[in-house]
């Protein structure tokens, strides 16, 4: 069997039902042509949707102090 093959069947058999077949073949397609510069350009991609995810959290967090307040200072 494909080395190409065998990752996928790997991967999909972990992470299958959140990501599409057609995106595991095309990922695995790029690691095996541009290896460790690939991974490279993943982790910086990871990095920021973790960054962005944060500030998505701290958002959430703040209006929903902010709406406690409110709800404290209407109600006597």
């Amino acid at each position: 069997m494909d080395p190409k093959e065998i990752l996928s069947k790997e991967i999909s058999g972990k992470v299958g039902d959140k990501i599409n077949k057609q995106t595991i073949r095309e990922k695995v397609d790029n690691f095996v042509r541009h290896g460790n510069m690939f991974l490279l350009f993943e982790v910086i991609n990871l990095r920021k949707e973790i960054e962005s995810l944060k500030e998505e959290i701290k958002h959430q967090r703040r209006s929903g102090r902010s709406q406690k307040s409110a709800q404290v200072l209407l109600i006597p």
